[in-house]
């Protein structure tokens, strides 16, 4: 249990909640089939995001929101790459079904295909910002949208992904259709979210920028 614990805080992560006032901006969208059909071609455009983010962490029991940023890659079909560069050096990769952790110098790699929690962790991630929602068998789903933003919200139906979050909620630029934030709630209202700035898509990221290893 700490150890999922530890791996939900880190790797899926979130950003400030949504007030009441905001949720009223967004209403259903009324044709979800057109909307499914753009998704999956901006999708299918998207062969790499380069990109800043921001990670803010909120836990019931603390006052205080807990703030990290670094840089993130992607890389079809399903590299990322998390670099942590405040308040601490930390990077996460996931890439040839390798998932690896390097805590200032200390790599370590794990097989994802071998760990049950790994392979659903890189599941959540490439869902979420690959955007292969989309019929998801998965989630059940709803789309909103609001003058700037679409949302989407999927409700996990699958056990082992509804033992670790409640709702995802996927925030799309509405011109672009490129991923802005997405929010991970948990149990007792702890919830994360990440925010994407500077974002560039379809750069070249060499496959060793996601391979780790100690100095």
């Amino acid at each position: 249990m700490k150890i999922r614990l530890f791996l939900l805080y880190i790797l899926i992560c979130g950003f400030l909640g949504v007030t009441l006032g905001q949720q009223l901006e967004f209403v259903e969208v009324a044709d979800t089939i057109m909307l499914k059909q753009k998704l999956e071609a901006s999708s299918e455009f998207a062969k790499s995001i380069s990109s800043k983010f921001k990670q803010e962490k909120h836990l019931w029991m603390l006052k205080e929101t807990i703030i990290s940023s670094g840089e993130f890659l992607f890389k079809k079909p399903n590299s990322i790459k998390w670099q942590y560069n405040s308040p601490i050096l930390y990077t996460i990769s996931i890439h040839d079904n390798k998932f690896t952790i390097d805590n200032s110098g200390n790599v370590k790699t794990y097989d994802i295909q071998s760990n049950p929690l790994f392979k659903e962790i890189n599941n959540i991630i490439a869902t979420a910002i690959r955007g292969d929602f989309i019929n998801n068998p998965n989630f059940d789903s709803r789309f909103l949208s609001n003058d700037v933003q679409f949302l989407a919200i999927l409700i996990p139906v699958n056990k082992n992904v509804k033992s670790m979050l409640n709702i995802i909620e996927i925030y799309l630029n509405k011109s672009t259709l490129q991923v802005d934030k997405v929010i991970f709630r948990e149990a007792q209202d702890d919830y994360t979210v990440i925010s994407f700035e500077d974002k560039r898509i379809n750069e070249n990221i060499p496959n060793s920028d996601f391979i780790l290893s100690n100095p």
